[in-house]
């Protein structure tokens, strides 16, 4: 079986700084601190680091038989048009220790003046497949040390019902209920939208708080995110960090009350705080046809936060 994902494991052995931790819809692993995400897809991950790329992993739930045959083939095939020769491979030693608890296969490509070794996984726990690659070019210096600590970090499933995502300087661990449905990274502004059942939420973060605070207040620059949104902002005590949170007027008269408990309105609550230390605006809008009380709002906002600033790892049952 594969490993559970959890991220009191991954930040072991990590005090240094010089490593950090990757999680992205259903995936988590260790990576050193200068790999950063060149593309993201739903279930794809290209990380680079000077002078280029250094690390794809794509996965996939499989549903029926799982086929690595057709699996390698397919990606023999996708090099093969890049002018690149494929071979399946065994592992190295390191590499076997690293990925025990899947099924997997190596394999290498070479292109001449790009080459990648990688690994198939499989994990019969979950029955999710990854393809993970290691890519070199000739001038940059060898990352084989580094790929089998990537791969012993690698989880694919966790065992509390809870999905982890960590990107950037960005963290949260959300109810699995809530799948991803579209993110957008630019610089200064991030957002990360989920669906869930009779809910959407979405993750918010702003940079340089400082320049966006600088003539208005967090509850003025709420009130700009919210739009047309008809909210009223009041600031929140007892939580860490300077906060305000939106909540839509009372339902007026007996029609309007009825219309909400029949979900014929929608509803909307967004909080935003200000994580000052590190210079960043966090938000969280959650909403829906049924009301949202504060607890949800406090459940789901407790999982978001900067990298690094809580630890993650509730719930997670190593296996």
């Amino acid at each position: 079986m594969g490993r559970d994902l959890g991220f009191d494991a991954l930040r072991r052995d990590s005090g240094s700084g010089e490593w950090k931790t990757i999680a992205w819809n259903g995936v988590c692993f260790e990576a050193p601190a200068d790999w950063e995400p060149a593309r993201i897809g739903r279930r794809h991950l290209l990380l680079e680091a000077a002078p280029g790329p250094v690390m794809e992993i794509k996965w996939a739930a499989v549903t029926g038989r799982f086929s690595e045959r057709g699996q390698l083939r397919s990606l023999g095939g996708r090099v093969a048009r890049r002018g690149a020769a494929f071979r399946k491979t065994a592992l190295p030693e390191d590499w076997r220790a690293a990925v025990k608890g899947f099924d997997a296969q190596g394999f290498q490509w070479d292109a001449g003046d790009e080459r990648a070794m990688g690994a198939l996984l499989y994990c019969r726990g979950c029955r999710t497949a990854s393809l993970v690659q290691f890519l070199e070019r000739p001038a940059a210096a060898s990352i084989a040390r580094d790929a089998a600590r990537v791969l012993a970090s690698l989880r694919d499933h966790r065992s509390d019902d809870r999905v982890a995502w960590a990107l950037y300087d960005i963290a949260a661990l959300l109810p699995a209920r809530f799948a991803l449905d579209r993110h957008r990274f630019d610089a200064g502004r991030f957002v990360v939208e989920f669906k869930g059942p009779g809910r959407r939420l979405t993750l918010y973060r702003w940079a340089p708080a400082e320049v966006l605070l600088r003539d208005r207040s967090l509850a003025d620059f709420a009130g700009a995110v919210a739009g047309e949104t008809r909210l009223t902002f009041r600031p929140l005590a007892g939580v860490a960090h300077a906060a305000v949170e939106g909540c839509p007027p009372p339902p007026v008269g007996p029609v309007g009350r009825l219309r909400l408990r029949l979900g014929m309105t929608w509803s909307c609550r967004l909080r935003l705080w200000h994580v000052a230390a590190r210079n960043r605006i966090l938000g969280m809008r959650l909403e829906g046809r049924r009301p949202i009380d504060g607890l949800e709002m406090q459940t789901v906002s407790e999982g978001y936060a900067m990298a690094g600033e809580r630890p993650f790892g509730l719930g997670a049952d190593p296996q």
